[in-house]
Formats: C-alpha cells, structure tokens, sequence
C-alpha cells in the first residue's frame, strides 16, 4: 500500500500511515451514509430539488457538495494547536484545545446567501463538511467519488421521495446522521 511505503522511506510514521488507511476507509462509510441520508430527507422535504437533480444527472457532484455542506455530518471537530497562534483577539497557546462547530460554520449567513435552504445548484465552495486545512478528511475525494456515483444513479431511476413517517436522529455530540429515516421510493 502507497502509505506503508512512504513510512518505509521515512515521509510518515508506519502510525501516520495506519491512520490514513483508516481515514481512506472510514469515508465510505460514516460521512457518506450520513450525507446520503440527509440528501434523501432533503429531497423528500424539497421535492423540486430532486427533480432538478432528474432534469439535469451532471448535478451530482454539486448535490454531494450541496448535501455535505447542508446537513454537515461531522457537526464538530476537536483539535490542538501545535503552536502559538494569535486570532483576533484570542491567543491560542501550544496544546489548547480548540472546537469547531462545522455544522454551524456550514450555515453561516455571513458566508452563505439563505444558508438554511436546499440548493443543489449552489456554488459550494469554501464548505467545511470535510475539515480543512492539515484537518482536512483525507478520504474526503472517495467519500464525494461515492455520492456522487449514486446520485446520478438514483437520478436516473427515481422519480421521487417522500417522508413515510418521523425520521429519528441517532444521538452523537459529534456526528448527525439517521436513527431511523422511513422513506417512500418511487
């Protein structure tokens, strides 16, 4: 594996490496499932998107963007900063701990026009569903690979969604995703 060999040639640890493999793995599964989920409520609660979606496939990947930014699966982030960092009027000092709340970052109405509105024709640009920076998801290009595959798909299959009951949020303090979320296909 490409990871292991750059630990073997000194460029990370064999611990690094370890963590990138689980990162690239981990991407297909708890992001995605959490961001499919949330685009498929989206579209039952914003059928018009859905058929904007069907009108035009190519919409796929910005509708996984879209989907990401809106319904944030990773809601927060711990860090430590590795160094002294002053920002604003805030300095940080080596080893504080540091929250982001990117769910909240993704709604913004300083960054966004009407965040809080299903759009998959927005330029998403600048989202931080995927961390940024040295915090960035490293399996972040699969986890967009994967949704936006199956959207296209769907796309071209579904006619529609639509809620079949009361969808139940699993309780996390740091991820939101689906307890349960009945849906009707058709």
């Amino acid at each position: 594996m490409i990871m292991y060999r750059a630990a073997d040639e000194g460029e990370l640890t064999e611990e690094e490496a370890g963590m990138l493999v689980r990162s690239f793995l981990s991407a297909g599964v708890d992001t995605t499932v959490r961001a499919v989920g949330g685009a498929l409520e989206s579209f039952a609660r914003h059928p018009d998107q859905w058929q904007v979606l069907r009108a035009d496939p190519s919409l796929a990947r910005a509708t996984a963007e879209e989907a990401i930014r809106y319904v944030s699966p990773f809601q927060t982030v711990f860090c430590t900063a590795g160094r002294a960092v002053d920002h604003g009027t805030i300095r940080l000092q080596p080893e504080d701990k540091i929250f982001l709340s990117l769910g909240a970052a993704n709604h913004d109405p300083r960054k966004w026009e009407r965040p809080d509105t299903f759009d998959i024709r927005r330029r998403t640009v600048g989202h931080v569903g995927f961390g940024a920076g040295i915090h960035g998801c490293a399996g972040q290009m699969l986890a967009r690979l994967e949704m936006e595959v199956l959207f296209e798909a769907m796309a071209r299959r579904i006619s529609g969604f639509e809620l079949a009951g009361e969808a139940t949020y699993a309780l996390n303090n740091t991820t939101r995703g689906f307890k349960s979320l009945p849906l009707r296909i058709r």
